[in-house]
């Protein structure tokens, strides 16, 4: 959903209420101050990921927890031993 600046000034212009001004203040600051280093995780491409991930865990589609990452590792080595089906 594309916005206008013209668009959202005229939302805050029908906020009438100083609380509910404050709240649209705070979360519009939060988005322009917003550390760009995390911006990479609102990305379309990313939260693609994070809906595909969490349909697997939800489907059982996981393995671990590992109490090492050597642990880990040897179960990917058995997982990929067996032709990539990683339920042990």
């Amino acid at each position: 959903m594309a916005v206008t600046k013209e668009e959202l000034h005229r939302l805050i212009d029908q906020i009438t209420d100083p609380a509910d001004l404050e709240i649209a203040y705070e979360a519009l600051r939060a988005v322009v101050e917003s550390d760009q280093d995390q911006s990479w995780f609102w990305t379309e491409y990313w939260q693609a990921g994070e809906r595909e991930a969490d349909e697997d865990k939800a489907s059982g589609r996981i393995s671990g927890p590992f109490g090492t990452a050597d642990e880990a590792v040897r179960h990917l080595d058995r997982a990929a031993a067996k032709g990539g089906n990683d339920e042990d």
